[in-house]
């Protein structure tokens, strides 16, 4: 009975670390907008973006081995043509800030299990503004691809938000 039990938990673990992949990462992102009166014809864009590890397992975003959390806002263009797909690569012509969540602090991004974060970052626009928000969480695999770079893993996640007067 005892090496039963032994090999129960021998497979257990197995299926726990390999095939269910308990080292991996996984971050379920929210972003947040709110726009307040500043002065003049400027507001205040608020936003939140909400992080949160889902795993039971913690992990660490570090800028040093190549990982990256970045906010980008992008200004709409107000002249695209009916049927036309507004793109929302790094646009350097639209591009207003990129901001590095991780260049704070220590260079580090840590999620603890089952933890929730809020970083929040503002920003002064103009109003008549269409803006897009683009949260980026990229992490390295420690791998190298198949054209001999560093191999990553990558999530994000996108807003619109209007600048009313």
């Amino acid at each position: 009975m005892t090496y039963l039990s032994l090999l129960g938990g021998g497979l257990w673990a197995y299926y726990l670390y390999y095939q269910a992949g308990a080292n991996d990462w996984q971050n379920n992102f929210a972003i947040q907008t709110e726009v307040l009166p500043y002065h003049d014809k400027l507001r205040l864009l608020v936003i939140h973006v909400t992080s949160k590890n889902p795993r039971s397992s913690k992990f660490l975003l570090t800028k040093v081995h190549g990982d990256s959390f970045k906010l980008r806002i992008q200004k709409i263009p107000m002249n695209v043509k009916v049927d036309e797909v507004i793109s929302d690569d790094e646009d350097k012509t639209n591009l207003i800030k990129t901001i590095d969540i991780l260049a704070t602090g220590s260079g580090e991004y840590e999620l603890l299990p089952n933890a929730e974060l809020d970083d929040m970052k503002s920003i002064v626009l103009p109003v008549n503004t269409m803006v897009q928000v683009t949260a980026e969480m990229e992490v390295s695999t420690g791998d190298i691809d198949k054209n001999g770079e560093p191999d990553t893993d990558f999530i994000s996640k996108s807003a619109v938000v209007r600048i009313s007067p």
